[in-house]
């Protein structure tokens, strides 16, 4: 699977002939391998090192206060990042650093979002602690350290904002991706070599994340972009209502799309236990892989889009969303059929009681093709002036998702949470498709999507009738490397994508000159 980086970073947005362009190419190529060398520390900390060192429900404690953390602060937040995305362009535009008073309104909302987090921790604890203490005391016991782990990535979050708005998007990802997991392997190669004690590793948890924050403000304030100004500037005051009124919604939006992503996770913490939480977080993990270069993307993306909503420029945002589509299919299709013909090996790998994560990796997995194949459909909205409608549409969809994951949860246990996972995300998609179809007139499909699909389904069926080969290392690396032939191979033969073929070419070329 390592050739998707290279295909993932250069076709994204390959044949944009844009003033973006070298822009795009530059930072979706080093975003891209950042995000890929994260992933690979965040395999080796998940797989490798965490169940050498924790149990299964020390596990599962991890990723679960990372979720909830990531939740709070996105709620802490109080939409100020979604206003930074959207109006960031326009404090450019029509402000000099000096004047922009941006970032000081943007850190005020935030600090207050935070003081009313810890307000309404110390208000609800007891109903917490009735809530997990049955199947999930350890979640109780270690639930201080939420605090400075929200604080941490909210503050993040605040910077990761600006940064975009910035077209600083290889630091931001380089930490977001790479820097965290690179520091927590450190972290727990201590802590596996000292053997010391899972209490202390708790209470250093959030150290990775403050210095990523710490790491990202230094890169931002060098620029000199951002400065904290007094006063109020006339962009502000001209703007200010619409900005109160979309971060309002925007925010409650991002809120209820995280909880819908979320939810699962916190209804098995609650009915089953962290150790069947931590299982269903692993098979997230390895999943997530699919979702490299869509976070490449929207991250390169949304600046690029919420300045072409502002100069109206309908022609670049259908060619952004139809690339989008075709790119995201291709990459995605790719790297699930690689995943999914290894998971009898990774299932060998983790040992016993790991059976059930090949079937919630294969669920989820197609929940996550439904994602990629309708592009960057969530950034459009949002940057649009019809992002109320992406509020209604979460409100609606995170009350179908915890539905559904109380339901099948208690009936299904982790397979009825990627069940239901799938329902919810095909749904949402589905309604984000349409209203864009309807509303402006674009939609990104055409018979090439459908022969993509069709291809790596055939791949797959095709890579399956292998026996197995020697080990479960062999075995993984010639199934997912002859996929990758097959798939790769049968795509450029097909013409689906001018920009994958583009690429094709001139790698050919390279390697003819030397």
């Amino acid at each position: 699977m390592h050739i998707f980086p290279d295909i993932a970073t250069f076709v994204i947005f390959a044949g944009l002939q844009h003033k973006y362009m070298g822009i795009v190419r530059k930072q979706s190529l080093y975003s891209s391998i950042s995000i890929y060398i994260g992933f690979a520390f965040g395999a080796f900390n998940l797989l490798v090192l965490m169940p050498h060192i924790f149990n299964k429900e020390q596990i599962g404690l991890t990723r679960v206060l990372i979720d909830i953390a990531t939740l709070l602060a996105t709620v802490a937040s109080l939409g100020a990042v979604p206003v930074i995305n959207k109006f960031f362009p326009f404090y450019q535009d029509y402000l000099t650093p000096k004047k922009n008073d941006l970032p000081k309104i943007t850190i005020f909302v935030s600090a207050l979002g935070y003081l009313l987090f810890l307000l309404f921790a110390w208000i609800f604890h007891d109903l917490i602690v009735r809530k997990f203490s049955g199947n999930s005391k350890l979640l109780i016991d270690y639930f201080y350290a939420l605090y400075p782990l929200t604080l941490c990535i909210l503050v993040y979050n605040m910077l990761e904002g600006f940064a975009w708005g910035l077209h600083k998007t290889i630091a931001s990802n380089f930490w977001k991706e790479a820097g965290l997991r690179i520091v927590s392997t450190v972290i727990l190669v201590i802590f596996g070599v000292a053997q010391l004690n899972f209490k202390l590793y708790i209470d250093l948890f959030s150290v990775p994340y403050a210095m990523a924050a710490v790491a990202l403000l230094i890169v931002i304030w060098k620029t000199g972009e951002l400065k904290i100004v007094g006063g109020f500037s006339s962009v502000t005051r001209r703007l200010g209502k619409r900005m109160v009124t979309f971060s309002s919604y925007v925010f409650t939006s991002h809120v209820f799309t995280l909880l819908r992503k979320m939810n699962d996770v916190l209804i098995i913490t609650s009915v089953k236990g962290l150790a069947q939480a931590g299982l269903f977080s692993y098979a997230t993990f390895v999943v997530n892989f699919m979702e490299v270069p869509q976070r490449s993307m929207y991250a390169i993306t949304t600046p690029i889009l919420a300045t072409a909503w502002k100069n109206k420029d309908m022609a670049k945002i259908a060619e952004l969303y139809t690339k989008s589509s075709i790119t995201l299919s291709i990459v995605g299709m790719g790297i699930f059929g690689a995943i999914w013909l290894s998971t009898n090996n990774l299932v060998l790998f983790l040992g016993h009681g790991w059976e059930d994560i090949s079937s919630v990796v294969f669920v989820l997995g197609i929940a996550r093709m439904v994602d990629l194949v309708t592009g960057v459909n969530n950034q459009i909205i949002q940057t649009s002036n019809y992002w109320r409608f992406d509020f209604v549409c979460s409100i609606l969809l995170v009350v179908l998702s915890i539905t559904l994951n109380y339901f099948f949860v208690q009936r299904w246990d982790i397979t009825g949470a990627a069940y239901a996972d799938l329902i919810t995300v095909t749904i949402f998609n589905l309604i984000r498709y349409c209203f864009i179809w309807f509303r402006f007139g674009v939609q990104p499909f055409s018979w090439k999507t459908l022969w993509v699909l069709l291809i790596g389904a055939a791949a797959i069926l095709i890579v399956r009738q292998l026996p197995f080969m020697l080990n479960i290392y062999v075995d993984t690396i010639i199934r997912s490397g002859l996929y990758v032939l097959i798939f790769g191979a049968s795509v450029i033969m097909a013409n689906l994508s001018e920009d994958v073929n583009i690429m094709w070419n001139n790698l050919k070329a390279k390697v003819i000159r030397k």
